[in-house]
C-alpha cells in the first residue's frame, strides 16, 4: 500500500465532526476520504489518504475547540466572551415543560 492511500482510524476525542470533514482534504489532499467509524467501541473517523501528522491533528483539535465554543455561544444567545474558560458543555434548555404538559416519561 502506498503512503498516500492508507486507511486508518483516528480517535474522535476532542475533534469536531464538522471540522474534521471540512479540513481533512486541506491537510492531506483532495483524494482523501473520511467517515465516522467506531473502532473497538470508541468513536472516531476512518480516513483513507496520507497519514495526518501530530501537528495536523493538534491543529484539528484547536479548530474544533474554537468551533464548538462559537457554536455554544451562538446557540445559547450569549455574546462572544473574552473569557477563555467558558464551558462549551453548558446545558441549553430546548423546551420548557410546565406541570400541565402532556409529556410522560417512558416507563
Amino acid at each position: 500500500m502506498s503512503g498516500n492511500n492508507e486507511e486508518y482510524w483516528l480517535p474522535g476525542y476532542g475533534l469536531s465532526r464538522h471540522i474534521v470533514f471540512r479540513q481533512l482534504q486541506y491537510f492531506i489532499g483532495p483524494s482523501a476520504t473520511v467517515r465516522p467509524f467506531s473502532y473497538h467501541g470508541r468513536e472516531g473517523y476512518l480516513i483513507k489518504g496520507a497519514p495526518l501528522t501530530k501537528k495536523q491533528i493538534e491543529d484539528l483539535r484547536k479548530q474544533s475547540e474554537e468551533y464548538e465554543k462559537q457554536q455554544s455561544l451562538r446557540m445559547s444567545g450569549r455574546r462572544e466572551s473574552s473569557d477563555d474558560s467558558a464551558d462549551i458543555n453548558t446545558p441549553i434548555i430546548v423546551s420548557n415543560r410546565g406541570r400541565g404538559s402532556s409529556y410522560r416519561p417512558y416507563r
